[in-house]
């Protein structure tokens, strides 16, 4: 079985891939007011407000589903379409969607991320949805009883500093049991619903048929076009798709095609239901698994042709995002949608679980030089040496996927935080990198994310930022009377409990807001433990409700910490005062105590006592969560990565005490400062590992970046083979590769379009170089660089 599952099958068969990927790659992204539009369309003329908002919400996804146009892409094998041009950006407007739009009028022309839309859908925006949703967003709705407090909110929000809140946009950020869906179909989830009386059973009746109804207007549409297609082959390739809607997903699949298109059919639902961020596909080559074998063994299918189904299913990914405004583009940069898909791993009894379908799927990450799926690979002591190299080889392609993640530290990570062993082996990975349990989780991963390095600003400063009156932060003593590090990381500390608890009363705001405006009823079928309580996923009724906090700005902390302790405390070069002093002139003036601070240890360096400080913070960070519960009755867990708010963050917070001055970006995710891990990469592999994995439940994300020209021979696969397999066994939980040449990166910048298909890793997922926001770009250009020869 490891050979099956571990050699390269080539390319697909015919060239339909090839044009695919052309077409997607050179189509614009369109703004898409049909969501908009239709969803305002139910709520404005439709609407019972007498009924239940579970069964409202449920009216409205099914007027949209029955509504939408129906499009069939040339060369596609897999169908459906979330928006009506090939590459859509949704608008949720009930949510933060008026937000937005802030720029609609010159949506094509903004600098980062320009979206096309034609002036009479623009005016249909203006003038049908703004106005209806001004006044009933999410904001307003969450904030209704406290309007003062809901103005203070948005415009924080607006330039976030501190922390960004990203429910207020949506959710999206889990796992849904799409399995349950390929096995039983649409008629089988209603047979195993009769019992129950719930509203949340009711809203579900009501989706399952709207879902069915627009597979058959998709089947009728390939009947349509079969009809007029002169080609025979494309006439019965037509003539077969249309038959796999008219059974899926009504009945169960009964073949790899059938899966597939129930699976997209079921994602598409979900995604435009809600947010379309970071739904995931969950242990894909697990479940799709028994429809491969069995295509194969009836002779029905070669590995060839699944190859290209599968790549034709990965390029549907592609062709949706959700609207950003400009100014939140610098938080999460680039056409981000994030929707993780796991292979490899072990089995929920512990044994390994690659199979002749994740081998499939590394040729599929090989070949494909998409931003979507975020694809990962789980890999355990166990796994295959094969598969291993495999999945290396193909991370070291530089088209960024797949992510590497070790079942140990991931599994020891979620047993720690109340989910049992068995269960924990059978983890798969939500948007970035965040580790949850398929099918029974609803753990809003991305929930909000918090800057770390400003409560140390804040903690030198009694709660101030610098040249401000106003106290941001807790209340915390002179720092004039300092007279040790305790008494600093007392003082970062009581300010990381100040600010946590403060974000989180504007959380629970925005939590309680979905739960009462925005049940998601499609989504909560896929849940265990919904139906079973009859309650929505936004009421707690999953088995597993915590929510991700990212803590960005690790490595900036713990090098200002020990910046703080070498200079100050153990050398006794400068005075406390006279540190802060200089962080507040941003070093005007003060360049020689700069350069003393520079030269202090830092993080990413194997030097344990930065390292131990990296450690401090991210205790820190997860004890001050674990004081608070959401409205859901979950935990709030620490995640690690950055999307790009160490940039935001980074543009918006003073001066530090590492030497950084005001604002530059911080460090990306779990990853050192950029040019600071001067001795290599199993350096800062080890400085990472030393971080205990069970302190990130939510996962974390260390981006490593190779010169392409380097990755070439044997010689450095198998370094870099070693390399991973040596983090993982000291405890690292997840790595990405970068395989980048740094030339090209720069032409791309400095040339937009002239390199279309360059995919990057950012923190966590993958996105378009061309689509990044300069600033973000530069900082991928300025991240270290690996040399063979430091490996």
């Amino acid at each position: 079985m490891e050979k099956q599952a571990v050699q390269a099958h080539g390319k697909a068969s015919s060239g339909r891939f090839t044009r695919i990927r052309q077409e997607l790659l050179d189509s614009p992204v369109w703004l898409c007011p049909e969501r908009a539009l239709l969803i305002t369309e139910y709520f404005r003329s439709h609407d019972d407000p007498s009924e239940p908002m579970v069964i409202r919400k449920a009216r409205a996804l099914s007027h949209l589903l029955r509504n939408k146009q129906v499009k069939i892409f040339d060369d596609e094998l897999i169908v459906g379409n979330m928006g009506t041009k090939r590459k859509s950006a949704l608008i949720q407007p009930e949510l933060a969607g008026v937000f937005m739009c802030e720029e609609l009028l010159w949506m094509d022309k903004r600098r980062t991320t320009p979206l096309l839309i034609s002036w009479p859908d623009r005016m249909r925006i203006l003038l049908r949805v703004i106005p209806y949703w001004l006044f009933r967003n999410m904001n307003f709705r969450a904030f209704s009883g406290n309007r003062f407090r809901m103005l203070r909110y948005v415009r924080e929000q607006l330039g976030a500093s501190a922390y960004l809140i990203n429910e207020a946009g949506g959710i999206g950020h889990f796992l849904p049991d799409y399995e349950k869906m390929l096995n039983l179909g649409v008629t089988g989830v209603l047979e195993s619903m009769q019992d129950r009386s719930s509203d949340l059973a009711s809203a579900c009746r009501i989706v399952c048929n709207a879902l069915t109804d627009y597979a058959g207007r998709l089947a009728a549409e390939a009947e349509r076009r079969a009809a007029a297609e002169a080609g025979a082959a494309k006439r019965t390739e037509l003539q077969e798709i249309a038959r796999v809607l008219r059974k899926v997903p009504r009945e169960p699949a009964g073949s790899l095609q059938e899966a597939l298109q129930s699976l997209w059919i079921t994602h598409m639902a979900v995604c435009l239901e809600g947010l379309n961020s970071a739904v995931s596909f969950g242990r894909i080559d697990q479940y799709l698994l028994p429809f491969y074998e069995q295509d194969i063994s009836r002779g029905e299918i070669t590995p060839e042709k699944a190859l290209e189904l599968l790549l034709c299913f990965s390029a549907k990914t592609t062709e949706h995002l959700f609207l950003l405004s400009g100014r939140t583009s610098e938080y999460h940069g680039g056409h981000l949608v994030a929707q993780a898909a796991t292979v490899g791993g072990m089995d929920a009894d512990g044994r390994d679980a690659v199979n002749g379908l994740t081998g499939l799927f590394l040729d599929v990450m090989e070949q494909a030089g998409l931003r979507d799926p975020n694809y990962m690979a789980r890999i355990h002591a166990g796994s295959p040496r094969g598969y291993v190299q495999r999945a290396v080889e193909v991370a070291c392609r530089g088209n960024a996927v797949p992510g590497l993640f070790c079942d140990e530290a991931a599994i020891a990570s979620l047993a720690a935080h109340g989910y049992s062993e068995r269960e924990a082996r059978n983890f798969a990975v939500v948007g970035c990198v965040e580790p949850t349990i398929p099918g029974k989780s609803f753990c809003s991963t991305d929930a909000a994310l918090f800057n770390l390095p400003l409560c140390l600003v804040l903690a030198l400063n009694r709660g101030r930022r610098p040249g401000s009156r106003a106290r941001l932060g807790a209340d915390t003593p002179d720092p004039a009377t300092f007279t040790s590090m305790e008494e600093v990381i007392e003082a970062f500390r009581a300010q990381v409990y100040f600010m946590t608890e403060r974000m989180i009363r504007d959380l629970q705001v925005i939590e309680r807001g979905n739960r009462d405006f925005h049940p998601t009823p499609l989504s909560s079928m896929l849940v265990e433990g919904c139906l079973e309580t009859g309650r929505d996923v936004t009421q707690g009724g999953a088995v597993y409700n915590s929510s991700g906090v990212q803590g960005v700005g690790v490595a900036d902390t713990a090098d200002s910490l020990a910046a703080i302790d070498e200079v100050v405390f153990k050398r006794k070069a400068h005075t406390l005062f006279e540190v802060i002093d200089a962080v507040k002139r941003d070093f005007v003036g003060r360049e020689r105590i700069r350069a003393e601070l520079l030269a202090a240890p830092k993080f990413g360096n194997d030097l344990d006592m930065p390292d131990a400080y990296a450690a401090l913070v991210v205790r820190i960070f997860r004890d001050a969560l674990s004081r608070h519960t959401s409205t859901r009755g979950g935990p709030y867990i620490p995640g690690f990565y950055s999307s790009t708010c160490h940039v935001g963050f980074g543009s918006r917070t003073e001066a530090l005490p590492s030497g950084r001055k005001k604002g530059a970006p911080f460090a990306a995710s779990l990853g050192c400062c950029n040019g600071s891990d001067r001795q290599g990469p199993t350096a800062l592999l080890n400085s990472a590992a030393k971080i205990d994995a069970r302190l990130a439940p939510n996962g974390y994300a260390l981006n490593l970046k190779f010169d392409a020209p380097l990755m070439k021979g044997r010689e450095a696969k198998g370094v870099m083979t070693a390399l991973v397999e040596g983090f993982f066994a000291r405890g690292g939980m997840e790595v990405q590769l970068n395989v980048l040449d740094p030339a090209i990166l720069v032409e791309a910048r400095d040339n937009p379009g002239r390199h279309p298909g360059i995919v990057v890793r950012v923190a966590g997922y993958c996105a378009y170089f061309d689509e990044l926001p300069v600033s973000v770009k530069d900082e991928i250009i300025s991240r270290t660089r690996i040399e063979l020869a430091q490996m």
